[in-house]
């Protein structure tokens, strides 16, 4: 049974939660919590030991507060960018400063994850998977995610409710 005739036995239209794995499989360029926060690390320092330290600030057990490793990384990133006005990330510094002079105080650490996540390009290898999936559509009341990339508004057209 595929995912179409599922769906199609309900009488109403169910809800799905769709979480990282989904945008993993099929995103060219999607990101656990971890490798997310890792790799902006990495690119505004790159020592993989100072990534590796605050992730330990926050480890209980194998248990990480990837959110904790988030705050500390967002100050970080943000002072670092503030001291580096060009270079490397001099787009996001003037994404920053065209917010600023509107009156908009956006993070630039929340900007670089909104630009990094910005490019929704499936992999060539599912593209079978996602015509099924968007065949499905009709038969989905709503979606839920914890994912920022927008792989889910594209597939189904639907306008997210944040």
């Amino acid at each position: 049974m595929d995912i179409e005739e599922f769906i199609a036995n309900y009488k109403n239209h169910p809800v799905m939660f769709i979480g990282t794995g989904l945008s993993l499989r099929y995103l060219t360029n999607s990101y656990s919590w971890e490798n997310l926060l890792k790799n902006i690390a990495l690119e505004f320092n790159p020592n993989e030991e100072y990534y590796l330290d605050i992730k330990a600030k926050y480890m209980k057990g194998q248990y990480c507060a990837y959110e904790k490793v988030a705050t500390d990384l967002e100050k970080d990133f943000n002072d670092y960018l503030q001291k580096n006005r060009n270079g490397k990330f001099e787009r996001i510094n003037d994404l920053f400063y065209k917010n600023m002079k509107k009156g908009i105080n956006i993070s630039r650490f929340k900007l670089y994850i909104s630009d990094l996540l910005s490019n929704t390009e499936i992999k060539d290898c599912v593209l079978a998977e996602i015509a099924e999936l968007k065949k499905a559509r009709k038969n989905i009341g709503s979606i839920i995610t914890t994912n920022y990339d927008k792989m889910i508004e594209d597939i189904f057209s639907f306008n997210p409710l944040i």
